[in-house]
């Protein structure tokens, strides 16, 4: 079990990037709320659930969204048949629900871990990997983000796993300035589609981890609900669930930061 200042400072994160009380994020219930300022020109969805669930839209969707999950539970609005059917086939792209893992102690990773860190040599490799996967998997495994730092694992010449750390929640220093900090603490991977099923998922994600830990005294792990072996690498390192998400896209923008 992640220690309660993890789960506090946890929600110092989702309260300073989604405007919202901490005390708010644990309400039970539904409760609809404009997409925070930051995100205002964004179309589109963001549902993030704990014991109730918290649904942002755009301004000028809030009070149809109300009415549409008006006698919805938590559960259902983490489900994305839930808003084909309230929105009426108008979403673009619905991605989720996504299960939020959390790991505050090192304690057997580093038996686990194998790779090494990536530098700029390994471009030409990495760049390989990436022509073999679906653009969406690249995207939504941090991989187009602003990354602190890549790792990964070689066959030979061959990059057949990589995982990278960005910008998430962190642990270390005053909470409030959580957003700003820049903390690497979220842990994204992919396999080459040849190399899966030889564990190499576990590894690479045990050595972010690691560092990730090291260097800000937690590590994030998102898992699509939808994709056993994922969620499973969070079960065999140790995390502990804290938070479900899921997005609907009214357009075809690309994947926010959250």
């Amino acid at each position: 079990m992640v220690q309660q200042t993890t789960r506090d400072r946890v929600d110092a994160f989702w309260s300073s990037t989604l405007d919202t009380p901490p005390a708010d994020l644990h309400t039970s219930g539904v409760r609809v709320r404009t997409n925070p300022a930051a995100r205002e020109s964004w179309r589109g969805i963001y549902v993030l659930a704990f014991e109730g669930a918290m649904v942002y839209a755009p301004a000028d969707q809030v009070a149809t969204i109300t009415a549409a999950v008006a006698d919805r539970g938590p559960d259902e609005l983490i489900e994305a048949k839930t808003w084909q059917d309230a929105l009426s086939g108008t979403a673009q792209t619905i991605y989720g629900p996504v299960r939020h893992y959390y790991l505050d102690r090192r304690d057997g990773l580093a038996e686990l871990a194998a790779g090494r860190r990536l530098n700029p040599d390994d471009s030409d490799a990495l760049g390989r990997l990436r022509a073999t996967l679906p653009a969406q998997e690249w995207v939504v495994t941090g991989f187009t983000a602003q990354a602190a730092m890549l790792f990964g694992i070689f066959e030979d010449d061959v990059l057949v796993a990589a995982a990278n750390l960005t910008q998430g929640p962190t642990v270390s220093g005053d909470p409030d300035p959580m957003v700003s900090s820049g903390a690497a603490t979220d842990v994204g991977l992919v396999i080459h589609p040849d190399a899966r099923g030889r564990g190499y998922g576990l590894r690479i994600a045990a050595l972010a981890a690691k560092q990730a830990i090291a260097m800000h005294g937690v590590a994030r792990y998102r898992a699509l609900t939808s994709s056993p072996s994922t969620l499973a690498i969070a079960e065999r390192l140790g995390f502990d669930e804290y938070g479900r998400n899921l997005v609907v896209y009214l357009n075809d923008q690309a994947t926010p930061v959250f």
